[in-house]
């Protein structure tokens, strides 16, 4: 409760409903024989349940979207290694979150050349450079600027 409460800052209400979902789906796992396998404890995969859903309420709750929808959490319910699960949507908050940080033009570079695959001479058409070299130039700043912003987020 105490983590949940410090992770996603939620009221202690809510916290119980998602520790009664993460138990439903632990028991429905169960029954489907779907926990076969699995190397950690009933505790941990419990746990990894749970944060698995109050991510994904968290997320819905700040109705997170993109043009490409990059950063769409959907659990999958086969799901057996939770805690990769977890950390890979963590650090795509993060990256989100250092997007929104940056101004237009650098997201927009990102966006073009990272998630849409624009080379940049395309690039340099579409938003109208001199050349590629300026692109290349200011693409190498803003990923700087991302960098700096995403240590910044993770230190704190």
């Amino acid at each position: 409760m105490a983590w949940g409460n410090s992770r996603f800052n939620t009221d202690n209400d809510t916290l119980l409903d998602v520790y009664q979902d993460a138990i439903i789906v632990l028991y429905n796992r169960v029954i489907e024989g779907r926990v076969e396998g699995i190397s950690s404890t009933p505790e941990a995969y419990l746990f990894g349940v749970a944060r698995n859903l109050l991510l994904k309420r968290a997320i819905q709750m700040k109705k997170i979207s993109t043009s490409e929808n990059v950063f769409q959490f959907i659990p999958d319910e086969g799901e057996t290694n939770l805690y990769d699960n977890y950390n890979q949507e963590h650090d795509k908050m993060i990256v989100k979150d250092g997007l929104d940080k940056l101004d237009e033009s650098c997201r927009k570079i990102l966006e073009l050349f990272y998630y849409r695959r624009y080379k940049l001479d395309a690039i340099k058409e579409h938003l109208s450079y001199e050349n590629t070299d300026v692109v290349k130039s200011r693409k190498y700043q803003c990923m700087k600027k991302l960098k700096a912003i995403i240590t910044a987020s993770k230190i704190k």
